[in-house]
């Protein structure tokens, strides 16, 4: 879940203030290991046997996802997706991209729900407490963006506060578990300048955190690929890799991350395993999964000038440079990254992704970074 920490730090900033007692609590769970001698005597402990240590609550985290059963996986979650909508006004949306966190720092439940509404994509962010939402109804803080805060530039985050269009209420009612939660929310926004108050009612689902909002767009020889990769992506490339032949390198413009690092690094095997090329052009922004991605191509063309944006992944409270280097959590990304970069430098550049920034913030890579950690394989200056 790379991508939507730094905007969700960001929109935090502005609401709440932050304490780290939740993260400490959270970072001292994810290292605990057991005292174990062998695999077996730490599978009687219900412990996870990996790198001679007997670790406590990995199973509790691991969302690792086999070859044998991704696409079974991917095409559950899309199924499940069907039926969510926004309606505002009466008037029906599509949710283009939808994402729940418990953000222990701050004792926060953040949603962030996009959606297009007069070929403008708007955001609706919910705010409560953690305690609240624990409940199957609570009241959250409902605020409307003019703007897809999942895709702003570094420089228009700064100007978060000057896309807040309506403000309001709403009360959300969740049922079933939490592997399949489904969030039935109702309320009203009251426009910030003139206007009258709108009422809305949304009904959204776990199945939808990890579909991810990314396009492609065929152009030739190249496929231009833009959005928040995820489950949709997966589906999209494997059907890219099926149906279109002619495809042979993959332009990625603007691609801020992944909101599903599990599928997102099986998108990047079958990148790999169809020997696409992947680009950057010159006034690319990609960070995060979006990064992770682009690393998976053959051939890695950057030109000068584009973004690469690295940093931590982290959630509930975690950021990854907190886990011990021998946790069974860099697992799935260090294999990632030998597959991509090699023995040489995959791993170490996962490692230097993890030390780069926080998952709240974002390291952008300089040109000789690019080079020396083989990100690129060809690096043009002018073109």
């Amino acid at each position: 879940m790379k991508t939507i920490k730094h905007i969700f730090f960001t929109v935090i900033a502005i609401f709440t203030m932050s304490s780290c007692s939740g993260q400490n609590k959270m970072v001292k769970k994810f290292n605990k290991t057991i005292k174990a001698s062998s695999k077996s005597n730490c599978d009687k402990k219900d412990g996870y046997w990996y790198n001679g240590k007997c670790w406590a609550n990995f199973e509790d985290f691991d969302d690792g996802i086999s070859i044998e059963n991704i696409d079974a996986e991917v095409e559950k979650q899309l199924i499940a997706a069907k039926g969510f909508g926004i309606e505002i006004d009466d008037t029906s949306f599509d949710i283009d991209f939808f994402f729940p966190e418990m953000n222990y720092e701050d004792d926060e439940f953040l949603v962030l729900s996009s959606f297009i509404k007069e070929e403008k994509t708007n955001t609706l962010v919910l705010i409560a407490s953690i305690k609240d939402a624990e409940k199957e109804s609570f009241t959250v803080q409902a605020i409307l963006f003019n703007a897809n805060l999942m895709e702003l530039s570094e420089e228009d985050e700064a100007k978060i506060p000057s896309y807040i269009v309506s403000q309001g209420s709403a009360n959300v009612i969740s049922t079933g578990g939490e592997e399949e939660k489904i969030f039935n929310i109702t309320g009203t926004l009251t426009p910030v300048v003139g206007g009258k108050e709108s009422s809305f009612k949304m009904k959204a689902g776990e199945a939808l955190t990890g579909i991810g909002n990314t396009t492609l767009e065929i152009k030739g020889t190249e496929v231009y690929l833009n959005g928040t990769l995820g489950t949709k992506g997966y589906a999209q490339f494997r059907d890219l890799i099926k149906n279109h032949p002619e495809v042979t390198t993959i332009v990625l413009q603007n691609v801020p991350g992944s909101i599903n690092d599990a599928v997102n690094m099986h998108t990047g095997r079958i990148i790999r395993e169809a020997g696409l090329n992947t680009k950057v052009l010159a006034d690319s922004q990609i960070s995060s999964g979006g990064v992770d991605l682009f690393c998976a191509g053959k051939e890695r063309i950057v030109n000068k000038g584009a973004r690469l944006g690295i940093h931590s992944w982290g959630g509930n409270g975690l950021s990854a440079d907190q886990v011990a280097k021998d946790h069974p959590a860099h697992q799935y990304q260090l294999a990632y990254f030998t597959m991509c970069l090699g023995k040489e430098n995959g791993p170490g550049f996962y490692f230097r992704t993890l030390e780069a920034a926080p998952a709240g913030e974002m390291h952008w890579m300089s040109d000789t970074e690019i080079k020396e950690w083989t990100v690129s394989t060809q690096f043009l200056i002018n073109n």
